[in-house]
């Protein structure tokens, strides 16, 4: 955000389009056209035509715009209680969204932690789950929010109908590949429309009509409904056949209309490099990979690649991603496809994709990767006998003093497991994020959660239910 000092004399023309325009005046006389923010800590946000925000002292301003910026406040904090009655949960306040805490933001909304690294914290629930849960009077099936390294809001993310979630009959984690019974009734398109008109009438009614605005880069660029407060925008999406969704973000992050910076190669490379944790034991693995949970849907393809281009720097959604990579209704997503579609947006942003194809998985194919930091996004069969030596191992390693000893269990368990046809059924996409060359193990991350942030497997293992390919978002 573009942050400056009212100190010199702005032309007229200079002001902002749109919202209501004031003619300040400082104490000495100089003019500025600009629409008024917010007010915290004595300090006025202002906001420029070219998008530019500036905070000043109240104390610097001719005493008429002091009086005007204390009544515009006040209408403010009413029109904040609005919007917490419209949204169902107190989500507005006189602070600027920028500048409030992630956390607190979360917690009013009810999200629980999703992911928590050194660059930035996820907060994540799937409401429809929740008894009576609305927002802006519409069941969410998702909402997200990201913080920045600060612990400031970088924006919330909420998804209503969409084609993964509705009338899915997936489980959560491992759970996914068991079908329940059908849960949704009536159409998706009918959902959409009623859910869009509902967020849209909430936001009409306390904020007024909305402005269009094309909005987000390459295959996610889509028409938008925005409405904008005291540094809050609201961004209303209606993807046909796709998905109805709501964005609340900063207002510069608004204006930018859904470009996000681009990180250098030397910031990439020193951030992946730092997550690297090396352990006594000979443990490898990456420590600050982002966490997203795909949730009771088939969204292993987008969730992990949404993982894999967060780890890169670069901003990424999987209910996007699903729309980019063509996802079927409920789930399901040709890995190629996406990793084609996404190309265009990753070289913009200085990265590079890659895929790698073997006949046999060794510890080796991954090493290298995992040496730089980079994530390995890997297609396999996610079967219940590796999932539950997994999950066995992932536990009793906790309590090994003899590695010698466990390596020796391990090739007895693992010899046990791969004596069985290979699998065919469970196809899966998660990260390999670490090895051991002691034990010859590789650490896998699957997107359902915190609780399987980090598990490991034998190699011989990971190659009984591997599908022959890996790949790769690369600095």
């Amino acid at each position: 955000m573009n942050r400056a000092v009212f100190l010199i004399p702005v032309l007229l023309g200079n002001a902002l389009l749109g919202g209501e325009i004031h003619t300040f005046t400082s104490n000495d006389g100089k003019t500025l056209q600009a629409e008024f923010l917010g007010l915290r800590d004595s300090k006025v946000s202002l906001k420029l035509k070219a998008g530019n925000i500036v905070d000043i002292p109240i104390s610097r301003l001719a005493e008429p715009d002091q009086a005007y910026v204390k009544e515009q406040a006040a209408e403010g904090g009413k029109l904040a209680e609005q919007i917490n009655k419209a949204a169902g949960h107190p989500i507005a306040d006189a602070t600027p969204l920028a500048e409030r805490d992630a956390a607190v933001f979360a917690d009013r909304l009810g999200l629980r932690l999703e992911s928590d690294t050194k660059f930035g914290k996820s907060w994540r629930l799937y409401a429809s789950f929740v008894k009576d849960y609305k927002l802006f009077g519409a069941i969410p099936y998702s909402i997200a929010l990201y913080s920045d390294e600060d612990g400031k809001v970088r924006h919330a993310s909420v998804v209503f109908a969409n084609k993964g979630d509705f009338g899915s009959a997936a489980g959560f984690g491992e759970e996914h590949f068991k079908q329940g019974e059908e849960t949704g009734a009536g159409s998706l398109a009918e959902a959409m429309i009623k859910d869009d008109e509902t967020v849209s009438a909430a936001l009409t009614k306390v904020l007024g009509a909305p402005k269009e605005q094309r909005f987000g880069d390459s295959g996610t660029r889509r028409t938008i409904e925005r409405w904008d407060w005291n540094g809050h925008s609201f961004l209303l999406s209606h993807v046909e056949g796709e998905y109805v969704g709501l964005a609340i973000m900063p207002t510069a992050d608004a204006e930018a209309g859904g470009r996000s910076e681009r990180r250098s190669d030397a910031e990439v490379k020193a951030r992946l490099q730092s997550g690297i944790v090396r352990k006594d034991n000979g443990d490898v693995y990456l420590g600050e990979i982002p966490m997203v949970d795909q949730g009771p849907k088939g969204y292993c393809v987008p969730a992990t690649f949404e993982r894999a281009m967060r780890a890169m720097g670069i901003d990424a959604d999987m209910y996007l991603l699903a729309m980019v990579g063509q996802s079927s209704a409920g789930g399901g997503t040709v890995v190629e496809l996406l990793l084609e579609n996404v190309k265009s947006q990753v070289y913009r942003k200085g990265r590079r994709t890659k895929e790698e194809e073997f006949k046999q998985l060794k510890l080796k194919d991954v090493k290298r990767y995992i040496d730089q930091g980079t994530p390995v996004m890997w297609r396999m069969h996610s079967v219940d006998g590796f999932n539950k030596l997994a999950n066995e191992l992932t536990e009793q390693r906790e309590a090994v003093k003899d590695w010698t000893a466990y390596a020796a269990d391990l090739a007895a368990k693992s010899a046990t497991l791969i004596s069985q046809p290979k699998p065919e059924e469970n196809g899966h996409l998660c990260l390999i994020i670490g090895y051991n060359e002691t034990t010859n193990e590789l650490a896998v991350s699957d997107s359902w959660g915190r609780n399987y942030a980090l598990r490991w497997v034998p190699v011989a293992v990971a190659d009984w239910v591997s599908r022959e390919k890996i790949f790769l978002i690369l600095p």
